[in-house]
């Protein structure tokens, strides 16, 4: 008989553009679970538009929040105890609804999966107050399993639990991936950015970088997605300020299946975000054989794996300095064939969904 999942967590809403790397993850999960041929029921937690005030997002939320975690106990309590609960968590504002769910799951008898989302975990530790660090130790006390996206995190996560923990990684989808490294025009310098327009990617540096580099070589920006109308007027009105007319873009809300063909002509993503977990940006771009020019925060060390990729100032001259380095000693072909064949190797669908199938047939089976 299939295995039944009850999961619960961050998805996109209906057409609307993805907002953000969880709702991506958490999709392409569920869709390669009921590719297994699993019974999967999907609860999810209730989200407003990325165009949305803070002060709205934070009214809100006690409403959004109730919402969800009361489908999701009814799914439980009326549900098979003999499926597997998925729960999606954030472990920030939103822990306190995911520690009520797994209590009760637990409760209830079933066998949790709790899948840790976000950035490095260790810094909460230090910025969590004290009944949120007791919620998610005790979540991670009474799952079955945890699923962490970086190896980063699993020190700490072993002082807390001695738990099994999958290292389970965002990853590209079957077919995303080019069965050849693209490649780049000779004439210009393409950059991009895509994801989350807002101030802690720091997309305005992305366009001051730029600027710097148009001093030196021919360069063009493009810039996609979605946020807040100020924050995005904002970037596009620096974008006519400070770079030459017919060299950039603003792509508003580009559906996620397009952004590979935008992809292939590009030679470097700017990458500067303040706060990072596993950037699907960065896994989704080096499957193009895009470099990626990052920040070290959250996983993107260890994904991109070369140190010659992560800035650690966060400065436009510094990243505007590694692309010209790159260029001028004549490395970028060999940067990008590298990128290529890390994400061929590490981040595909065909790597992770064989491991991805064991611990559920491990778990249903117990």
């Amino acid at each position: 008989m299939a295995l039944t999942v009850y999961f619960f967590g961050s998805l996109p809403n209906g057409v609307e553009p993805y907002y953000g790397g969880g709702e991506i993850g958490n999709q392409r999960t569920v869709n390669m679970l009921r590719g297994f041929g699993y019974k999967v029921r999907v609860v999810k937690k209730l989200r407003c538009k990325a165009t949305t005030t803070m002060f709205v997002k934070l009214l809100t939320y006690p409403f959004r929040f109730l919402v969800g975690v009361s489908a999701f106990l009814t799914l439980l309590i009326f549900g098979s105890r003999k499926a597997i609960v998925h729960i999606s968590g954030f472990y920030g504002l939103t822990i306190i609804g995911e520690y009520i769910l797994v209590e009760a799951a637990k409760l209830l008898g079933y066998s949790i999966i709790y899948e840790i989302r976000g950035e490095c975990v260790e810094a909460y530790r230090n910025t969590g107050c004290f009944i949120s660090r007791f919620c998610f130790a005790r979540i991670l006390r009474i799952s079955k399993i945890i699923f962490s996206q970086g190896v980063e995190s699993e020190a700490f996560l072993r002082s807390l639990t001695n738990k099994p923990i999958f290292h389970y990684p965002n990853y590209v989808e079957e077919g995303y991936l080019p069965p050849v490294l693209p490649q780049k025009p000779q004439e210009i310098v393409n950059l991009v950015y895509f994801g989350r327009i807002e101030a802690q990617k720091n997309v305005k540096m992305i366009v001051e970088v730029a600027s710097i580099l148009q001093r030196h070589m021919d360069i063009s920006l493009t810039i996609i997605g979605k946020g807040h109308h100020n924050y995005v007027s904002e970037v596009v009105s620096l974008m006519e300020q400070k770079l030459k007319p017919g060299t950039y873009s603003f792509i508003s809300g580009y559906a996620r299946i397009g952004i590979r063909t935008l992809l292939l002509d590009k030679h470097f993503l700017i990458f500067p975000s303040a706060r990072e977990g596993q950037s699907n940006t960065i896994t989704e771009s080096m499957s193009c054989g895009v470099v990626p020019i990052s920040s070290p925060q959250g996983f993107s060390r260890t994904v991109i794996g070369n140190n010659r990729m992560i800035v650690d100032h966060l400065t436009a001259q510094s990243y505007a300095d590694r692309v010209l380095e790159i260029m001028a000693d004549g490395s970028f072909g060999q940067l990008s064939e590298i990128v290529y064949e890390r994400i061929k190797s590490n981040y595909t669908q065909a790597v992770i969904e064989p491991k991805l199938r064991e611990q559920y047939e491990r778990l249903g089976g117990e």
